[in-house]
Protein backbone atom coordinates (compact mmCIF):
# COMPACT_ATOMS: atom_id res chain seq x y z
CA UNK A 1 0.00 0.00 0.00
CA UNK A 2 1.69 3.16 -1.37
CA UNK A 3 0.42 7.08 -1.05
CA UNK A 4 1.23 7.72 -4.31
CA UNK A 5 -0.79 8.73 -6.85
CA UNK A 6 -1.38 7.13 -10.45
CA UNK A 7 1.57 8.71 -12.79
CA UNK A 8 4.00 9.33 -10.03
CA UNK A 9 5.84 5.25 -10.53
CA UNK A 10 9.21 6.31 -12.06
CA UNK A 11 10.18 2.40 -11.71
CA UNK A 12 9.91 -0.35 -10.13
CA UNK A 13 9.88 1.25 -6.27
CA UNK A 14 10.47 4.40 -7.54
CA UNK A 15 8.42 7.09 -7.01
CA UNK A 16 7.76 11.16 -7.32
CA UNK A 17 6.55 13.00 -4.34
CA UNK A 18 4.62 15.69 -5.10
CA UNK A 19 7.44 18.27 -4.37
CA UNK A 20 9.37 16.47 -7.05
CA UNK A 21 11.80 14.89 -4.78
CA UNK A 22 12.07 11.06 -5.67
CA UNK A 23 11.88 8.24 -3.47
CA UNK A 24 13.06 4.33 -3.34
CA UNK A 25 11.70 2.26 -1.53
CA UNK A 26 13.95 -1.33 -0.78
CA UNK A 27 13.15 -4.73 -0.29
CA UNK A 28 14.91 -6.44 2.76
CA UNK A 29 16.35 -8.97 0.09
CA UNK A 30 17.47 -5.97 -1.71
CA UNK A 31 19.32 -4.46 1.09
CA UNK A 32 21.00 -7.29 2.63
CA UNK A 33 22.50 -7.80 -0.95
CA UNK A 34 23.59 -4.15 -1.40
CA UNK A 35 25.15 -4.67 1.82
CA UNK A 36 27.01 -8.12 1.30
CA UNK A 37 28.17 -6.79 -2.16
CA UNK A 38 29.72 -4.03 0.33
CA UNK A 39 31.26 -6.44 2.53
CA UNK A 40 29.24 -6.79 5.29
CA UNK A 41 27.25 -9.77 6.73
CA UNK A 42 23.71 -9.22 7.90
CA UNK A 43 23.65 -9.47 12.10
CA UNK A 44 20.49 -8.48 12.17
CA UNK A 45 17.50 -7.45 9.69
CA UNK A 46 13.99 -7.11 9.58
CA UNK A 47 10.33 -5.35 8.56
CA UNK A 48 9.47 -3.18 11.53
CA UNK A 49 5.71 -2.26 11.12
CA UNK A 50 4.56 1.36 12.81
CA UNK A 51 1.19 3.83 12.47
CA UNK A 52 1.39 7.17 12.45
CA UNK A 53 -2.02 9.03 13.82
CA UNK A 54 -3.16 12.28 13.82
CA UNK A 55 -6.08 12.75 15.91
CA UNK A 56 -6.95 16.45 15.18
CA UNK A 57 -7.24 15.31 11.45
CA UNK A 58 -8.23 11.59 11.76
CA UNK A 59 -5.58 9.96 10.17
CA UNK A 60 -4.33 6.81 10.98
CA UNK A 61 -1.69 5.46 8.24
CA UNK A 62 0.08 2.48 8.62
CA UNK A 63 4.46 2.36 7.80
CA UNK A 64 6.49 -0.22 7.29
CA UNK A 65 10.53 0.35 7.48
CA UNK A 66 13.48 -1.59 7.14
CA UNK A 67 15.65 -2.18 9.74
CA UNK A 68 19.39 -4.40 9.39
CA UNK A 69 22.16 -4.36 11.84
CA UNK A 70 24.97 -5.22 9.59
CA UNK A 71 28.91 -6.09 10.27
CA UNK A 72 31.84 -5.10 8.35
CA UNK A 73 33.45 -8.51 7.03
Amino acid sequence: MLRFKPGHKLGEHFYVRQDFTRAYYFSLEELNNIFAKAGFEVSEASYVERRTVNKKEGIDVPRIFVQGRYSKI
